[in-house]
């Protein structure tokens, strides 16, 4: 709940969490994140501190046909569209975490990760215009601007990096 003002524009679904997210709402949360895991339809990781005390944010790896591109209208900024792409990933972390640049690090791993392990070649970094900080990231680790999508149902447009 540190970070819910931050989620909240993260989220597009808003207000997430609400004000009264209880650890109950919490827990129905990560069960259904955990069933789209194990069935393989999403992937989802939590990002903990070394002892593993803290969730310092986490990682959603989605495949390009996800339901949630279903509706999307895509501009594409270079050619590429979203059938073109391997997986969408998305990510946050605790605002108390960005002065020391844990954001970068995190994403500059996590792309490593992904070529290295999950050998993917075409994943684009999804994040929405209201997070500037969060594209001031991704854009200093030299990606770029790809394509952007828009659902109805957001607050605001999505932009991918590659």
């Amino acid at each position: 709940m540190s970070s819910r003002e931050f989620l909240y524009h993260w989220e597009q679904d808003p207000p997430y969490p609400p004000e009264d997210f209880s650890v109950e709402d919490n827990l129905a949360d990560l069960e259904k994140m955990d069933a789209a895991h194990r069935n393989g339809s999403r992937y989802t990781y939590t990002v903990m501190n070394h002892d593993e005390t803290q969730v310092l944010g986490c990682i959603y790896l989605l495949p390009n046909d996800d339901r949630m591109y279903g509706t999307a209208a895509v501009t594409s900024y270079d050619g590429t569209d979203l059938p073109s792409i391997d997986a969408t990933v998305s990510f946050w972390v605790r605002v108390s975490t960005w002065a020391d640049g844990f954001e970068r690090s995190l994403l500059s791993a996590v792309l490593q990760w992904l070529r290295d392990d999950w050998s993917l070649e075409r994943p684009v970094i999804v994040t929405n215009e209201k997070l500037e900080h969060q594209i001031a990231t991704i854009e200093s680790l030299g990606l770029t601007r790809r394509f952007d999508y828009d659902r109805d149902k957001d607050m605001y447009t999505s932009h991918a990096y590659a």
